[in-house]
């Protein structure tokens, strides 16, 4: 009975074993989507096109649309002075860092200008 408490009371259970190139680590089916899920770091610059809401807008790079989001803790800058978003402009070069999410940008910075 004690096994089976024990049992019980582990909502999941690492396995580490060794192969022949390393480490093997495996997880439960809930635990491998968040690690798959994990958001890329990326830097994009185009221009943008218009905007969709207070936080979000959206930006074409070469033949290619994104739409951007933005937080409180998201810093905007148009020609090297802080600025608002919605101070952008249709036509106006902007760099973009941020995680690529569901190809959406949750971005950290953006900069308009040059």
């Amino acid at each position: 009975m004690h096994k089976t408490k024990l049992a019980r009371t582990l909502p999941f259970v690492l396995v580490l074993g060794l192969s022949a190139t390393g480490v093997v680590v495996t997880a439960p089916v809930g635990q491998a989507e968040v690690i798959s899920a994990a958001a890329m770091q990326v830097t994009k610059s185009g221009t943008f096109e218009k905007t969709i809401s207070s936080s979000a807008f959206k930006m074409a790079v070469g033949m290619k649309t994104y739409e951007v989001k933005t937080d409180a803790m998201t810093h905007v800058m148009a020609d090297g002075k802080s600025a608002k978003l919605t101070s952008l402009k249709k036509g106006d070069h902007v760099t973009v860092k941020g995680e690529l999410e569901m190809g959406s940008i949750v971005a950290t910075s953006v900069v308009a200008g040059m």
